[in-house]
């Protein structure tokens, strides 16, 4: 995890600081919206998952928390919130392992969510899409020239 990917994010990228984004203090300034229409592409579909193009995945809401949707291939797992935001400030969401914490290609959780989180991202409109480039901002990062 690259610990320098949000200039809010305050902590050393071990548990439970890996997970800061989910009570963040400034997340009103960009995340927390994004991460509502996150939340929203997710029940799109009713009550049928929503598959993600370029992936065999299918995306649905967490049935207890809104700090995660679910992904699934053969199997199903959580997208934390901060896979996401890591993802759109640095466009590394990789596995890792627990001695891995401050590998910059690994996510916060350390698991692999790439392509999956590519697919929202293009799914909401790019890299380039309102939204995502006021969350840069606010993590810092600017927004890149293009997806």
């Amino acid at each position: 995890m690259d610990i320098n990917f949000c200039r809010y994010y305050t902590g050393d990228g071990y548990p439970p600081s890996n997970r800061f984004c989910r009570a963040c203090p400034e997340a009103w300034r960009g995340c927390d919206a994004l991460w509502e229409t996150v939340l929203s592409l997710a029940r799109s579909n009713g009550d049928t998952p929503l598959p993600l193009p370029g992936t065999r995945a299918l995306l649905f809401p967490h049935p207890s928390s809104s700090e995660f949707v679910r992904l699934k291939v053969n199997a199903e797992w959580n997208l934390p919130r901060e896979d996401l935001f890591h993802f759109i400030a640095t466009g590394h969401a990789g596995m890792g392992r627990k001695d891995e914490r401050h590998n910059p290609g690994s996510s916060p959780s350390m698991t692999r969510q790439v392509p999956y989180v590519g697919a929202i991202v293009a799914l909401l409109g790019g890299s380039q899409w309102d939204a995502i480039a006021a969350v840069r901002r606010v993590q810092g990062r600017g927004v890149p020239d293009r997806d």
